[in-house]
């Protein structure tokens, strides 16, 4: 039997290789790193629009007098709250995606 044996011709490509495989790995996890932080990104955005909706619908869910509580049966003041919410909610999205870029 031959035995073979490794010259230092090799040991540098393997080396070489070795390199290259460690930093295809980094690109890699930088790439995914990016798209994380893009998400989260994306999140804290939905987080910062909604949160003070939730609190304006939390406050009012509790003991508290709600404006229109007064008129029996008259849902005007329910809607003009409603659609103020969702005015909030959109100006804020287009604020957050024609400003900054974000969404």
């Amino acid at each position: 039997m031959e035995k073979t044996s490794l010259t230092g011709g090799d040991f540098r490509i393997l080396a070489r290789s070795h390199a290259n495989y460690l930093a295809q790995i980094n690109i890699r996890m930088n790439e995914r790193q990016e798209q994380t932080a893009d998400v989260l990104g994306k999140l804290t955005v939905l987080g910062t629009i909604v949160l003070p909706m939730n609190i304006i619908t939390g406050l009012w869910g509790m003991n508290v007098w709600v404006p229109g509580q007064d008129y029996e049966g008259d849902l005007t003041w329910f809607f003009a709250i409603t659609a103020a919410l969702c005015a909030f909610g959109l100006a804020c999205y287009w604020i957050a995606k024609r400003v900054y870029g974000i969404v």
